[in-house]
């Protein structure tokens, strides 16, 4: 309609051009009759129609230009001090700050972690940088276990390990070794029916020739782990059936040898409370530093249940660290029973915590390490049947209240008094 209006003196073309044009159904009906030189004008004009479209949109061009002109010109003649448009000054946004890292606002003397999985750290680059962002340390999940580094004898299979220790170099991260000798995780290739002697070679040499690959690159391993019955004596194994109780100063000296800078940890589960099993370990500890033992500290593995708080956890740390030992969470992760709810994620994130809580509270407590931080790389739905969500991420790497809670805690607590400079 504003063309139409513009262009007045083209009636009868724009008649054409936006209305359909009507036909006299009988002469009697027309209201008035043009006369003979209108008549043949628009006889003239009808026989020369003018295509619709082209005209319209050239009408259109021409009303666009005349009056893009008149603007311009307008602009040119007005003086700035009587301008009726005043620009708006550009408004810098300041950016939207940025989530602290756990790695942060952790304590000098206390590095935190988590377990990681090499595959995914070229697979999933959201979780590789998640875990390079958050964390100041890194535990091999599972590519340093003798199964998996030496699947035939003498025979090693680096990549997975290697891989991880380059990501951490890159990411400015300390390494935690996991394990030397576990009760899961020898190789197939080991034969129970082997002499005593055999079995103790083939023992020392793995455990020599990993710590040596990896001196000065590893600060801590977990040397030997889950070596202790839920009643606080030592497990049933193929070691202590043909090697006798001896096997476990024996791979703490040989990996000493290895690397005398390591620092070595006795590693187990069940035994973050006042339980027969940690009685058992402080006995364990207690015996192997008095016969010389390179025992340098205890790991509390913290596979922990939201229901199910330990019983005096900060004590149970205490006693252990009156021995002369670090003490360190090594593999904390809480498993809801699932469906998950808002409440059970809470109680969870009471549960994270208050084991941070804990470790903080001990000077002696030199690391403190999450057993992965997303729901969607966790081994809990594999082995504990009808429970999940056990990290500090969800599947999406969304944090939960458990991250929260970390944070939260990291940020109130004031900085430890006598605290190590460094951990070790």
């Amino acid at each position: 309609m504003g063309a139409e209006r513009r262009t007045g003196s083209n009636s009868g073309v724009t008649d054409r051009l936006f209305t359909k044009e009507r036909k006299p159904t009988t002469p009697a009906l027309a209201v008035s009759q043009p006369s003979g030189m209108v008549l043949a004008r628009a006889r003239a004009a009808r026989s020369h129609r003018v295509p619709v479209l082209p005209v319209a949109l050239a009408l259109v061009v021409a009303a666009l230009l005349v009056t893009g002109l008149a603007v311009a010109y307008g602009h040119e003649r007005t003086p700035p001090a009587v301008s009726a448009v005043t620009a708006t000054p550009t408004v810098q946004v300041p950016p939207a700050p940025q989530r602290p890292a756990l790695r942060d606002l952790m304590p000098s003397g206390v590095r935190i972690g988590s377990a990681a999985d090499g595959r995914w750290l070229s697979l999933d680059p959201e979780y590789a940088e998640l875990l390079g962002s958050e964390f100041g340390a890194v535990t091999a999940e599972n590519a340093m276990k003798w199964g998996n580094l030496e699947p035939s004898p003498d025979v090693y299979a680096w990549t997975g390990a290697d891989q991880l220790l380059t990501f951490a170099e890159q990411h400015d991260q300390a390494v935690y070794g996991h394990t030397l000798l576990g009760q899961n995780d020898v190789p197939k290739w080991v034969d129970p029916a082997w002499p005593a002697a055999r079995l103790r070679t083939v023992l020392r040499d793995h455990v020599t020739t990993v710590v040596s690959r990896y001196r000065g690159r590893v600060w801590a391993w977990d040397v030997v782990n889950e070596a202790l019955d839920e009643d606080g004596s030592l497990r049933d194994t193929l070691w202590l059936r043909k090697l006798g109780p001896g096997y476990v100063a024996d791979v703490f000296r040989w990996a000493h040898a290895a690397d005398p800078g390591a620092r070595l940890f006795i590693n187990d589960y069940g035994v973050e409370g006042r339980t027969r099993k940690a009685d058992g370990l402080l006995a364990m500890v207690r015996d192997l530093r008095r016969a010389g033992v390179p025992v340098d500290g205890v790991g509390f593995q913290s596979h922990l249940q939201w229901d199910d708080r330990p019983r005096d956890l900060v004590g149970n740390l205490r006693r252990f660290a009156q021995l002369g030992v670090s003490v360190a969470i090594t593999e904390l992760d809480v498993r809801v029973e699932l469906p998950e709810t808002p409440a059970k994620l809470d109680r969870q994130a009471a549960l994270y915590r208050q084991v941070l809580k804990a470790c903080l509270a001990v000077t002696e407590c030199v690391s403190f390490t999450v057993w992965g931080f997303t729901d969607a790389r966790s081994w809990i739905p594999g082995y504990h049947e009808g429970y999940g969500a056990a990290c500090l991420f969800d599947a999406a790497l969304v944090p939960k209240p458990a991250y929260a809670a970390l944070i939260d805690e990291l940020r109130r607590l004031p900085p430890r008094s006598g605290g190590v400079s460094s951990p070790g």
